[in-house]
């Protein structure tokens, strides 16, 4: 009887330690799956943690322990750490990333890419590119064509657009939004494309895109007057497919690659895009080398494919170095009384003659090299809301140019 009661313990002995070992092992499992978890919020939105802690987004965002276990797309989401005030240091090339001031991003403000990483900005963005039109702009007198310039853009590249045209069910075709801010214009591209990437250097721009794509609407700050806000609710289009978006963070001067060639035939495999209809909206006057985007163009569209170009024309030093600007500046007088060509005066005399941007444009589009033709062009208002009763309102020039179907024609 003693040597079958210490046959039973030292079985029971060796269940416990297989069960211990289980669970050993399973814990193992979790903590390393937390770690990865953790390890991807971090490199997906470091530098952001400000934003993130900035939305109302309600009980099933942020407001509750845990990050949501499928984010859309592997794109959004957020981070499972409690979060660390001023968020990372080596983000964006040493721009500042502590926490961010309520400037506006009007003229007033300084100016430069900075602006665009601080939570007025997001919050502005957020209400110029889904804000209620009513809560935008309440007043009866008042610019209300300056409305919607999100949509208005996306539907002139629709309009321009072959594959959109040729297709009468679904939507066809490969768009890119590039300068997409937080995002309005490239849902509104999804109307009628059947895929749509949004592309910004602002990591915070993109965290609220991707969170957009996420939820479908987002709350943000507006300001009534002074110090007074109250929070108001921007939204997607419900009959917009979210699933058919993306958004990553790029530089337009230097385009990834990915982006690049990849849409010709033959020899001229490389010279042609893979995409059918490009947007730049109010972008190139906030490029430090905006002449680098332009050589790029003819590299991102198929042939016949469209580009569509909206910009105020406001140069300022901040952002763009004053010897690459596209126009704005006087010229220096020839010997023969007429203008040199790229020469720029430091003393302009009276009724001297300046450069426009629209010229630079042409110029470098409709060469040989740059492989497009002019189609279209029009003035676009908009209006971005800084207070109750303080508006930007801009006209920006819209041209719409279409890939020349051989790069040397």
């Amino acid at each position: 009887r003693t040597l079958e009661e210490a046959a039973d313990a030292m079985a029971d002995t060796s269940n416990d330690s297989k069960l211990g070992r289980y669970l050993a092992v399973g814990v193992a499992a979790a903590g390393a799956a937390c770690a990865a978890t953790s390890l991807y919020w971090n490199l997906h939105f470091r530098g952001t943690s400000w934003l993130i802690g900035s939305f109302d987004l309600g009980p099933s965002l942020y407001g509750m322990s845990s990050a949501p276990s499928t984010p859309a797309a592997g794109k959004g989401g957020k981070k499972g750490k409690k979060k660390k005030k001023g968020g990372s240091s080596g983000h964006l090339n040493g721009m500042d990333t502590r926490e961010p001031s309520t400037a506006s991003t009007g003229p007033s403000a300084g100016g430069g890419p900075a602006v665009y990483e601080t939570k007025r900005a997001v919050n502005e963005y957020l209400q110029f590119h889904f804000g209620d039109p009513n809560d935008v702009l309440p007043y009866r007198d008042g610019p209300h064509d300056a409305l919607r310039f999100t949509q208005r853009c996306a539907d002139l590249c629709a309009k321009h657009t072959k594959s959109v045209k040729t297709s009468r069910t679904e939507p066809a075709g490969l768009a890119l939004d590039i300068g997409c801010a937080v995002g309005g214009a490239t849902f509104e591209l999804a109307k009628h494309f059947a895929i749509v990437e949004g592309l910004d250097y602002s990591r915070a721009f993109i965290t609220a895109a991707r969170l957009m794509k996420e939820r479908g609407s987002l709350r943000y700050t507006c300001f009534r007057e002074g110090e007074v806000t109250r929070k108001l609710t921007g939204a997607v289009n419900d009959r917009i497919d979210r699933a058919r978006v993306s958004f990553r963070e790029g530089d337009a001067c230097g385009l990834p690659r990915s982006l690049l060639g990849g849409g010709g035939s033959g020899s001229d495999f490389d010279a042609f895009g893979r995409h059918d209809a490009v947007l730049a909206a109010n972008l190139l006057c906030r490029l430090p080398d905006p002449a680098a985007f332009l050589a790029q163009c003819a590299r991102l569209l198929r042939p016949g494919g469209v580009l569509v170009l909206v910009s105020p024309y406001s140069w300022l030093e901040a952002w763009t170095p004053k010897d690459r600007w596209l126009g704005g500046y006087y010229e220096s007088a020839s010997d023969d009384g007429g203008s040199a060509e790229g020469s720029r005066s430091a003393s302009p005399a009276p009724n001297a003659p300046y450069r426009r941007s629209f010229d630079a444009i042409e110029a470098a589009l409709t060469s040989a090299e740059g492989g497009f033709d002019l189609v279209e062009q029009n003035d676009l208002p908009f209006l971005i809301k800084e207070h109750d009763r303080k508006f930007q309102w801009g006209v920006s020039h819209c041209t719409v140019w279409r890939r020349r179907r051989a790069p040397n024609a």
